[in-house]
């Protein structure tokens, strides 16, 4: 370990060696999850099919907080889309950076059940004095057509009102005139998490590995002939949160 900080530590300027030398684990930590979000070669679907697995354990995880499944049964006839980010690492020294990868699955309002996924990176960064790191499990539900038109194409789009897309968790103030409601949950907790500011991009490369061809998102979320049998439990858990309303 101590060979591999002083590896580190050589490409960070002197005035930071010292605290490269006591924080170099949560680099580390911080640099493992963002490469996570590097997309698997074409072809080759293992690391998106571990990430349609987690994101259903994670999905029916969000399911046991009461007040998450309370505001379902009101609002889930309104959804358009859900987004699943099974693992969202927060991290700073000096310079901050968040990120992580995850699904969206769209509603079909014409056959009914919900689309295969299509997949993403979501991604923030900052600069200062900062320190710290932590992990999220981050669920956003769309709940306008305007919200899910963002996620078309092949782009980067950021989240928040200087986008012109709301974006707020579920509070007391309620979830009206909001594109998008965010749930976090980090060790163990559920609660409310910002996400204004937060970049999301299609992953062509991670669409493409899953699906075995160049595939645009809106393709996927079509609920057309795209599609892979090993999302079959996810879609069928989201369907199933959803089924009194289908």
């Amino acid at each position: 370990m101590t060979h591999e900080r002083e590896r580190f530590c050589g490409f960070v300027p002197s005035r930071y060696g010292a605290w490269c030398w006591a924080a170099s684990p949560l680099i580390c930590v911080l640099a493992a999850g963002l490469l996570g979000l590097a997309p698997a070669q074409a072809g080759d679907a293992r690391e998106q099919q571990q990430l349609v697995d987690r994101a259903k354990l994670t999905f029916e995880m969000f399911q046991t907080d009461p007040n998450l499944a309370s505001w379902f049964r009101t609002e889930a006839k309104d959804v358009k889309a859900i987004f699943i980010v099974p693992h969202l690492l927060r991290g700073a020294f000096v310079v901050g950076a968040s990120g992580g990868s995850g699904v969206l699955l769209a509603r079909d309002f014409v056959k009914g059940g919900w689309s295969p996924p299509a997949f993403y990176t979501m991604s923030a960064g900052s600069f200062g004095l900062q320190a710290g790191a932590d992990a999220s499990e981050v669920l956003l539900i769309v709940r306008t057509f305007a919200g899910l038109e963002r996620f078309y194409g092949g782009g980067t789009f950021k989240l928040g009102v200087d986008s012109g897309l709301s974006i707020g968790p579920l509070g007391e103030g309620g979830t009206a005139g909001l594109d998008i409601v965010s749930f976090a949950r980090s060790k163990g907790a559920f609660l409310g998490l910002s996400l204004s500011g937060f970049a999301i991009s299609a992953s062509a490369d991670a669409n493409e590995a899953y699906y075995g061809a160049a595939v645009k998102p809106e393709q996927i979320l079509a609920n057309g002939p795209i599609t892979n049998s090993g999302a079959a439990a996810l879609r069928n858990a989201v369907s199933s949160a959803n089924s009194y309303r289908e």
